[in-house]
């Protein structure tokens, strides 16, 4: 489901089952997300983590069949928090495609670098009639200027590498060849900033949002919606 690796104070996490998967939100990837957040944050010293994945998709978001269950969206936003305000720094290697829910759990992360030769980054949910809890709209909001929230939520539009960048969902781009070491390296460099100050900083900057991510909230999806 997930495997967590290391190199010197940089963690690597690749939440793909096998390249040819979209890697979506189950319940078991939620769960196994959540454990290396554990296992990372249990080190000593200086640390970082890198999340990434294999093949077309980084992950095409959370499981629509699995929206009747409430403890479902309660149980991914609460991953997303814990991630939001970690004490260990964070950074996206964005392999490919990264929708709707995946694209919010990465706006979790402190920095996102995404390669240049393929995948688009959406938060299709006005499209496919699926609301945003207001844990995941108040997340949105707090990482992306609102000329930028307004275009991701309320048009659902698709950026590539270039215009993400230049719309400031991105922090960077590389060549899919170099993207990992490139991710690896901007961990390195942010590593030493881990600690109980930087998770104190965290918790005060996106309070709200935690609060609302932490709030359990029925969906009121349209007849027909998902993807």
């Amino acid at each position: 489901m997930t495997s967590l690796t290391r190199e010197g104070d940089v963690f690597v996490l690749d939440i793909s089952d096998t390249p040819d998967d979209d890697h979506r939100f189950t319940f078991e990837r939620i769960a196994a997300l959540d454990a290396a957040l554990t296992e990372v944050e249990a080190s000593d010293g200086p640390a970082a983590l890198v999340i990434t994945a294999q093949g077309k998709f980084f992950s095409n978001g959370l499981v629509p069949e699995l929206f009747v269950d409430p403890e479902y969206t309660a149980a991914y936003q609460r991953m997303v928090a814990r991630y939001l305000v970690s004490e260990v720094p964070t950074v996206g290697a964005l392999n490919g495609h990264c929708y709707a829910g995946a694209l919010l759990f990465a706006l979790a992360f402190d920095e996102r670098i995404a390669r240049t030769e393929r995948g688009f980054h959406c938060l299709p949910e006005a499209a496919i009639k699926v609301p945003f809890t207001s844990g995941l709209a108040a997340l949105t909001m707090a990482r992306l200027a609102p000329q930028v929230a307004h275009r991701a939520m309320v048009l659902a539009h698709r950026f590539d590498a270039d215009s993400a960048l230049a719309a400031g969902i991105l922090d960077a781009v590389a060549p899919v060849e170099d993207l990992l070491q490139t991710a690896i390296s901007r961990a390195a460099e942010l590593a030493p900033l881990r600690g109980p100050v930087m998770g104190a900083i965290k918790q005060t900057r996106y309070a709200g949002v935690v609060e609302a991510l932490h709030r359990r909230e029925k969906l009121n999806i349209e007849e027909g919606a998902g993807a």
